[in-house]
């Protein structure tokens, strides 16, 4: 089972696309006879309704699907299976029209447990192109910039958990495997006068980077 993000582009007859003060409803009975029709349509296609207030549309939910009902798209996350059907109903709307689809990025049917353990699979990998991307041409030069951030959004999977594309898990994710490369001496940290950065270590600091010892269980250390 395929999910996608999905688009259905909708013309409401009755309201002005243009922008600022000239974009909105002609009127409110216009306004609510769309509002209407969509939650008719929908519910009686088993979708359940979140009703939007304060200038927030409604929003409907069927399974593990999510459409938001602006009057310009019904824009969401769809079982790809679902989506034409979907169109040919949207096709016969009386106070708008469904004038085009667009299907965007695919997403994975994984759970935040589930997406932790696809990245920490590709644990090896990811450190690797960590340490590569962090490398610079001198042991005085360090990178500033949000890396995890960045190295998240690399290997970043979309998948339901994440429709909002937060992605929480990937970076947290990414954030803990740096600290660790930094722990182990694989990666080099220092202040910088644009803040905390970070380089690749070098052959020689790996060689010369001693872990603590470990005290041995009934032994004191000596002074």
């Amino acid at each position: 089972m395929a999910y996608r993000k999905v688009y259905f582009r909708i013309q409401v007859y009755a309201y002005d696309y243009g922008y600022g003060c000239n974009s909105g409803w002609s009127n409110e009975a216009d306004e609510a006879a769309f509002e209407q029709e969509c939650r008719s349509l929908f519910q009686q296609l088993g979708w359940m309704l979140q009703a939007g207030s304060n200038g927030v549309c409604d929003t409907v939910v069927k399974d593990r699907q999510d459409l938001y009902l602006h009057p310009a798209s019904f824009s969401g996350v769809m079982d790809e299976a679902n989506i034409q059907p979907l169109q040919e109903r949207l096709s016969k709307g009386k106070t708008f029209r469904c004038y085009a689809v667009d299907c965007y990025e695919e997403y994975a049917d994984l759970s935040s447990e589930e997406y932790r353990a696809a990245l920490e699979a590709k644990r090896e990998e990811i450190i690797a192109f960590i340490l590569e991307h962090c490398r610079t041409k001198r042991t005085n030069l360090y990178i500033t910039d949000p890396v995890a951030l960045h190295f998240a959004k690399h290997f970043e999977i979309p998948c339901l958990c994440d429709q909002e594309c937060h992605n929480a898990v990937g970076n947290q994710f990414m954030s803990e495997l740096i600290e660790q490369l930094l722990q182990e001496g694989r990666l080099a940290s220092a202040e910088t006068t644009h803040g905390a950065g970070i380089r690749t270590a070098t052959a020689r600091e790996l060689k010369n980077y001693r872990k603590p010892v470990e005290q041995v269980p009934g032994q004191i250390a000596m002074m």
